[in-house]
Order: C-alpha cells, then sequence, then structure tokens
C-alpha cells in the first residue's frame, strides 16, 4: 500500500463485565495497568505511526471516558455514541458515517503491543492491498500471548491466508488490531453483531489475511490479565504522549 493510513477506529463501548468490580465505576478503557488507562497504549501506539483522528465508540460510563479523551491533546478524536453497547460490529457500523472511505485501523481498546523491530502498524500498512482485501488481522502466537480466551481464532487463521506463515510459532491467536475497508459496513445488519459475521463473510470470499506480529502482546480484558501484563513489564513501556495525566478515576 502506498502512504499512510490517517484513520483509526478504536473499540472501547463494552461494559467490561470481566473486570469487575473496577468497571462499576469506571468504563473498562481507563482501567490503569501499570499506573497509565490501557487505552492508552493503543493511542501512543496511533500517535507513534502518525495516525491524524481517532473514531472511539463509547457506551458504558461513557462521560468519563470522554473526558479522558478530551484531555489527550495530540490526537484528534471523533466520538461515537452508543446508548448500549452495540458489539464489535455493531459498534463499527454505527460509527461508519465517521469512518470515511478509505482502509483504516481497527483495535480493540485492551491490547497492548510492544514491538521488536518494524512497528505492528507499519507492517500491516506493507502488507495491505486494497484490490484483494477487506481485512488485515495482525495475528499473535498463541503460545506468547498474555491473556487469551479460547475462541474460534483458528477459523480466520489458515496457513493459505496467513503471510510469513512460521510453523514454529502456530497456532495463531487474532490480536484486536487490523486494517479493514469501511466498505463492509454498507450491507451489514443493524444493532448488536460481532465483526466475526464481517469476517467469515470476507473469509469466504477470499478477502480476509492476517500477518504475524512480530513482538510481545497482552490481552488486559480481567483483573488475572491486568496483573500478568504490570508484572511482565517492568519496567513499562515509555509514552509518546505526556499531555494526560489522570489524578482520580473513581
Amino acid at each position: 500500500m502506498r502512504g499512510k493510513i490517517k484513520k483509526a477506529m478504536v473499540l472501547a463501548a463494552g461494559y467490561g463485565t470481566r473486570l469487575k468490580p473496577l468497571t462499576e465505576r469506571m468504563p473498562k478503557p481507563l482501567v490503569p495497568v501499570a499506573d497509565r488507562p490501557m487505552i492508552e497504549y493503543v493511542l501512543d501506539r496511533l500517535l507513534a505511526y502518525g495516525i491524524e483522528e481517532v473514531v472511539v465508540n463509547v457506551s458504558h460510563h461513557k462521560g468519563q471516558l470522554i473526558d479522558y479523551l478530551s484531555a489527550f491533546k495530540s490526537l484528534s478524536f471523533t466520538i461515537s455514541e452508543e446508548a448500549e453497547p452495540l458489539e464489535t460490529g455493531g459498534g463499527l457500523k454505527k460509527a461508519l458515517p465517521f469512518l470515511g472511505n478509505e482502509p483504516i485501523f481497527t483495535v480493540n481498546s485492551d491490547i497492548i503491543w510492544l514491538d521488536e523491530k518494524e512497528g505492528a502498524l507499519e507492517r500491516l500498512v506493507q502488507f495491505w492491498d486494497d484490490s484483494k482485501m477487506d481485512f488485515l488481522l495482525l495475528a499473535q502466537s498463541k503460545a506468547e500471548a498474555v491473556g487469551h480466551d479460547k475462541g474460534e481464532d483458528h477459523l480466520f487463521i489458515k496457513r493459505e491466508n496467513t503471510f510469513d506463515w512460521n510453523e514454529q510459532d502456530a497456532p495463531y491467536i487474532i490480536a484486536g488490531i487490523g486494517i479493514f475497508h469501511p466498505r463492509v459496513l454498507l450491507n451489514a445488519p443493524g444493532g448488536k453483531f460481532s465483526v466475526k459475521i464481517l469476517w467469515h463473510q470476507a473469509l469466504a470470499q477470499n478477502r480476509l489475511f492476517c500477518l504475524p506480529h512480530h513482538g510481545r502482546w497482552f490481552q488486559t480484558g480481567t483483573i488475572a490479565d491486568v496483573k500478568k501484563a504490570e508484572e511482565l513489564f517492568n519496567p513499562p513501556p515509555p509514552f509518546q504522549n505526556r499531555n494526560v495525566q489522570i489524578k482520580n478515576l473513581s
């Protein structure tokens, strides 16, 4: 792909039920990991890449999250509000008017990744081919993943649709980071639905591809996952952004 991707969507509207009791008083993306809101790790990576605008869907305790984003001066945000969480696919569909008509990054707000050499976002852009793809999803070696639940990832990550497949690293999991084209949402249903519906459709049309991540990866979806990530950071990653200080998350 020539040029840079200019926009990203961060999925941040979920209830975060597995992070209770913390999420009874704050939105999941603001739950701290090593003294930083978990969403800030994502925003920092987008900032380092050079993203110009970030669309964020909000719902549960949305006021706190909107206030946090308004203090993050290094990026421009567009807020997609949901009366109740619409799941991953429904959240993307609701935000369609803000996504434009070019490929964009999509990232879960509870994902933290560290790059070994070339950045994951840069590698995704290098492999993206708009004429052949609707989705290009980052994959992570399951053996090296921290905080991953059992799922149906094996349905989407196959040798024939995965670049740089390494048998020693397999099996892989979906890493919650990728590029997609908003055109896939035009005929998508309304209301709540999982983005996996769109993945299945793209896979059936040979338009879903995967790319293994080179580096460490954490999903911070439970309190145990947060504690494990904090243990393994030691010290935590440096940050590009220094404009945000969260004084009170309660």
